[in-house]
This record gives C-alpha cells, sequence and structure tokens, in this order.
C-alpha cells in the first residue's frame, strides 16, 4: 500500500467514525441547568414582543449525516448535535400542558420515538431539561409559530443554508432571505427583523468554566499531536506524514476532529499563512510551520508552532524566530479586561516594526476562539472569560532582497491560545514547547 494511500486511509477511518459517534459529545462538561441559564440569559436580551426561532441545518444525504456539524448558536442554546430540531423562545410565554414555557423544542418525530427506543444517554435533546422548556414534535411547529407570531413586533431568527441560490443555467441569483423577510412582513405588518446570531454572540464570547474545561482539553490533545509530530520531524519526512502524525494523537486522546484544515508547510509553503495542500517533501535547512487545533466536544483549540526540519534552527532562522518569539511574549503580556483586540493587533505592527522586519508582517495576531475556532464576539474590549490567540509571524520570500540569503525562504508563526482573567491573563497552551530550547530538545 501507498504510504502516503496508507496514512490517509487510517485517519478517514478514525476520523469518519468518531464524527458519527460526535454527536452525543458536546455535552460533556456542560449540564442541563447551564443549558437552560443559557436561554434565560438569552430570555433577558429580549422583551415580551419579541420572538427568537433558530433551526438546525438539515442532513439531506449520507454524506451530511455521517459529517453533520451542528450550528453554532444552536448547539450552544440546545446541546442538541443532531439535524432536524428548531427552538422557538417566547418570552412571554405560552401555556401547555397547564405551565408556562418560554422554550420550544421542535424535535423530528424519529427522535421523540427514541425515547422508547433507546437509552436516555443516546437521545438528542437530553440536555433541553429546564423548568420553562418542552419538546414537542415538528410537526406542530407552523401552527405554534403562526399563534405566538400574533402581537409579535420584533422576529429574531436565523435560518441556515436559505441565505443565498444560484440558478445557473439561468444565472441568476436568488436572495431567499430577501423573500423570507418579504413575507414575514406581509404576514406581520410593522414587524421589524434582526438576525438571531447578533444576539448570541453576545451569551457566547464570554466563556463557563466548564466552556473552558472543554477548550483546555482540546489544547492538551494538539500539544501532544505537536510534540509527537517534533520528535519524528526530519529532513525527507511528507507534510502530510506529520499532518497524519497530528491527528492521529488527537483523535487518539479523544478528539472529535480537527478544528480546522491542518495547515502544516514547509520550505516555500511557510510562507503562506493559509497553506493546506500539506502534500511537500521537507527538506534540511528548511523551517516547517505547523497552524493546527483538535475539536472536542464542540470547542476548538487553535495552536501554532515552528519547527526547524533538521531538529536545528540556523542562525538567520534562530534570529527570525527569536524576534517572533519576543513579539509575541509582549502581546501576551498586554492581555488583560478593558484592553482591545484592535489595540493587541497595532502594537503588533509596532513591535515588528522596530524589530527592522515592518515589510514580512502580512496578517493580524488576535481572534477569539470557542465553538468556531474564529469565534464570535460583539465587542473588541476583551472582557473576564473570552478566550484569545495571540499569533504573531514573518514571512520572507525567496525572492526578497533586503536581507542577506539565509533569511529567505523563511515563515515563522507562534501562536497560542490565552485566557483572559480578571486580572490579567493565562496561556492555556503555556505546556507546548515553544522555545528555541525546548523544541531543540524535543527535536533530538
Amino acid at each position: 500500500m501507498n504510504s502516503r494511500f496508507g496514512y490517509w486511509f487510517l485517519l478517514i477511518i478514525v476520523f469518519g467514525s468518531l464524527r458519527l459517534n460526535a454527536q452525543n459529545c458536546p455535552v460533556e462538561g456542560i449540564t442541563a441547568g447551564e443549558y437552560a441559564s443559557r436561554r434565560q440569559a438569552l430570555i433577558s436580551l429580549l422583551d415580551t414582543t419579541s420572538v427568537f426561532v433558530i433551526r438546525a441545518p438539515d442532513a439531506t444525504s449520507e454524506y451530511e449525516q455521517m459529517h453533520y456539524r451542528q450550528d453554532r448558536d444552536f448547539l450552544y442554546l440546545t446541546g442538541v448535535a443532531s439535524p432536524g430540531y428548531t427552538l422557538l423562545v417566547i418570552p412571554r410565554g405560552i401555556t401547555m400542558g397547564g405551565r408556562q414555557v418560554r422554550s420550544l423544542l421542535f424535535a423530528p418525530a424519529a427522535y421523540l420515538g427514541s425515547m422508547n427506543t433507546f437509552s436516555g444517554s443516546e437521545v438528542p435533546h437530553r440536555m433541553f431539561a429546564g423548568k420553562a422548556d418542552s419538546v414537542i414534535d415538528s410537526d406542530a411547529f407552523r401552527k405554534i409559530f403562526q399563534q405566538v407570531m400574533t402581537g409579535t413586533r420584533k422576529l429574531y431568527y436565523a435560518a441556515p443554508g436559505l441565505s443565498f441560490a444560484h440558478d445557473w443555467l439561468n444565472d441568476k441569483p436568488y436572495f431567499l432571505e430577501k423573500e423570507i423577510n418579504k413575507r414575514l412582513k406581509t404576514n406581520s405588518v410593522g414587524l421589524k427583523i434582526s438576525k438571531a446570531s447578533s444576539l448570541v454572540a453576545k451569551l457566547r464570547q464570554v466563556k463557563s468554566p466548564g466552556e473552558l474545561e472543554l477548550i483546555r482539553k482540546a489544547i492538551k490533545m494538539t500539544g501532544e499531536g505537536l510534540e509527537k509530530a517534533m520528535a519524528d520531524c526530519k529532513p525527507g519526512i511528507w507534510e502530510y506524514q506529520i499532518q497524519a502524525d497530528i491527528e492521529f494523537v488527537m483523535t487518539d486522546q479523544g478528539a472529535a476532529c480537527p478544528s480546522f484544515p491542518s495547515i502544516v508547510g514547509a520550505g516555500k509553503n511557510s510562507l503562506s499563512p493559509h497553506y493546506m495542500s500539506n502534500h511537500c517533501q521537507a527538506l534540511d535547512g528548511e523551517v516547517m510551520v505547523m497552524d493546527v487545533g483538535a475539536e472536542y466536544c464542540g470547542y476548538a483549540a487553535d495552536i501554532t508552532r515552528t519547527i526547524p526540519v533538521s531538529g536545528k534552527f540556523t542562525k538567520a532562522q534562530r534570529s527570525v524566530y527569536s524576534t517572533v518569539l519576543n513579539v509575541q511574549e509582549a502581546l501576551i503580556n498586554m492581555v488583560r479586561p478593558g484592553i482591545t483586540m484592535s489595540e493587541i493587533d497595532r502594537k503588533a505592527v509596532e513591535f515588528i516594526a522596530e524589530a527592522g522586519y515592518k515589510k514580512y508582517n502580512i496578517h493580524g495576531v488576535t481572534h477569539p476562539v470557542g465553538l468556531d475556532v474564529h469565534d464570535v464576539y460583539v465587542s473588541d474590549t476583551l472582557l473576564p472569560g473570552m478566550v484569545i490567540t495571540i499569533e504573531p509571524g514573518l514571512y520572507i520570500p525567496e525572492a526578497d532582497t533586503l536581507l542577506p540569503p539565509a533569511f529567505r525562504m523563511t515563515g515563522v508563526r507562534i501562536e497560542d491560545d490565552v485566557l483572559v482573567t480578571p486580572t490579567g491573563h493565562e496561556v492555556l497552551s503555556e505546556g507546548i514547547p515553544k522555545s528555541i530550547a525546548d523544541i531543540e530538545r524535543r527535536m533530538k
């Protein structure tokens, strides 16, 4: 069997089976009470004349069912990782079965039937169990939705997959969301419509202790994969073999899948921040950038390490790497409540320019991490409980004429996940080798 095919065949089998089993995973560490409190927090952002509705994406093919990825807002509010569900939140409440219900989860009949045919741990909506919650058949949605829309002045909604379609035969675009809004306003005169995501982002940007624990686990898995890659890297190895190393270890530790397509680029490929082909051979004298992350129970890690393929940095590589590391450490020390991500980005530009590498700085250095690897936020100002990346990089092209030849074709990026604490910060990925000495020691 071709060695490259063997690596990928193994990963397809392992990751495919885990994706099938991952649907029930996101509830680990997050209690039913926490999901209920999230919905209550959402209700506190609404008034009694508003309604909030969000639908889980459908899975219409066998492939989509096997590789299903729940809408992250839906997952955050319900803990449900399966398709076909709809959440309706009614702040003013609706009487059902003699009690006031404010959160209605409409479930496919097949999942309602699973209550009687499977154990409770296998029911997709088992975490939807608040005092003001109710789970009913999806067939009842239309009738109840029309009922609650009477007297509703503002609707927040999300309909994944219904934003845009292209009739390629006639080259005509159809903006489905505009049509949806038009019909809703026709049926409810004076209705104001807003995106549901704008509200949920306010809640998601600050992580709970349960969420932080899942992020820590994702980071730990990622770190172990990176350390395995450091130990195995040598001249002549293929980028996809390093990728296989990292992803196998993450999977072996319990990751459902990578949190984004793994970036493993050596030599000239280290110069492309979003290089994802991972198909080239790493040669002696090159550096390799590994930008990877595990997804564990829905939560992402995002870590980057740059290593010398030979196991030892050259003098020029050491100079570039030290500059990036010093800049990163200075930026991490800035992280605290009240500072903005924009300020951190501006300082990165300033620090890199002072070091004499302004021309080779080509991207921003921070973004939030959570249920999405580039997670949602509404405020640029850091708050306690937010998790962000700090990821400066320098990229010196092969054709550069400003620096000596030894510096050319060198890309260096260093990225860590940082928790904003009430008094400062905590580097969640601190234990992953990053100093020149630690990396070279690990690669011996």
